[in-house]
């Protein structure tokens, strides 16, 4: 595997996104020391958690909450939402899920900002400040940093088993299985995988949880491919799911992983991609579905991303209800401030009809005009 990811680092034809020209060349240097860095040291500390922290093993997760919904669902509200309820739920954050995996790094972070908390958080400050900078670019599409909750399939990078990686390798079908992963990937491996990310949730509940009076929140659109999989590994789990129009999920998923694409490349964002990521969505609608529907214990709510967004308060009743939350929180929840959602796109704004309306059939009463 790691011989095949650096002899697709680049392509020999020009009209290819990661044809040598001087920016793919720049990324490579820059990302590729950096990531081959990160991995070997995630990996080590992960290796001494097994020495020093054996018992993490133990810990029980209980009734967790994943949030499994298309990508531009408002699955990033949702999550912030839920995490304000500091009480009731524990999640990863990005500064975890990319320089802390291991309980070691967790616990080495954590007291160097309780010692950093004496001096008025100089260290932390700065920091944030910097990761402000660098995420600034994703921030209309995406509000991220290093400080906030984040997508829990980025702890699967350090075992090279992500289709994050994707974003680097455009054009490269080497990470197309991950994107079907229920489907494409044989059981062997879907369970390696499941494995690995449970012992992930459990070294976040070692450390942040370790009573397990908290539920642990998970937000992964990558998930929809995994539902299968998510069930057999997380039996108790309550899943949620936000339904939107399926033409405005593609276009926005399209204009983000154009942005991600780009990121690596000077070439152009080919329409080719832009079917892929059709194909790939549509797949993920009819798997998730069918789970969904084929067993009647299975915990899942289908929510509106229009009321969620007007913040429905039938709409909020009826998720704490499933979740099992007492009902004090909805105001807190209904006058909290968070990321401004807009239900239709703007008017100078072209919309693609990427589907028909009968193309998913079960999505027909979320579909609506686009200009």
């Amino acid at each position: 595997m790691v011989f095949k990811l650096f002899k697709e680092l680049f392509s020999i034809h020009p009209k290819n996104m990661r044809f040598p020209y001087f920016k793919r060349i720049l990324m490579v240097l820059i990302m590729v020391p950096f990531f081959t860095s990160l991995v070997i040291i995630n990996n080590f500390f992960l290796l001494v958690d097994h020495l020093l922290f054996s018992r993490f093993k133990k810990q029980n997760i209980k009734e967790p909450v994943f949030i499994v919904s298309m990508p531009r669902t408002g699955t990033t509200m949702l999550l912030h939402l839920l995490t304000s309820l500091k009480n009731e739920y524990t999640t990863m954050k990005l500064w975890e899920l990319i320089f802390a995996p291991s309980i070691t790094q967790k616990i080495i972070i954590v007291n160097f900002f309780k010692i950093d908390f004496r001096i008025n958080s100089i260290i932390k400050k700065a920091v944030i400040l910097i990761s402000d900078k660098i995420f600034k670019n994703l921030g209309s599409l995406h509000n991220t940093g290093l400080e906030q909750p984040e997508e829990d399939e980025l702890v699967l990078l350090w075992n090279l088993s992500s289709p994050y990686l994707q974003y680097f390798y455009p054009e490269s079908n080497i990470f197309d299985q991950l994107l079907n992963f229920d489907s494409d990937l044989n059981t062997k491996k879907q369970n390696r995988i499941m494995i690995k990310y449970f012992r992930h949730v459990q070294r976040h509940n070692y450390v942040f949880n370790r009573e397990g009076n908290k539920k642990f929140l998970s937000k992964n659109p990558f998930m929809m491919s995994k539902v299968r999989s998510l069930y057999s590994h997380f039996n108790d789990a309550k899943v949620l799911t936000i339904n939107r129009c399926p033409n405005l999920v593609i276009n926005s998923t399209v204009n983000l992983s154009e942005l991600l694409f780009s990121t690596f490349s000077s070439v152009k964002f080919k329409d080719e991609l832009k079917v892929k990521i059709e194909s790939v969505i549509k797949e993920w609608y009819f798997h998730s579905h069918e789970i969904f529907n084929s067993n009647e214990n299975i915990n899942h709510l289908y929510l509106d991303f229009e009321k969620l967004i007007k913040k429905d308060e039938t709409h909020y009743k009826n998720l704490f209800e499933f979740l099992g939350l007492d009902a004090k929180y909805i105001s807190h929840i209904l006058n909290k401030n968070n990321q401004k959602y807009k239900a239709k796109p703007k008017k100078s704004y072209q919309i693609k009809k990427y589907l028909e309306g009968d193309d998913i059939p079960f999505m027909k009463k979320y579909y609506k005009e686009v200009i």
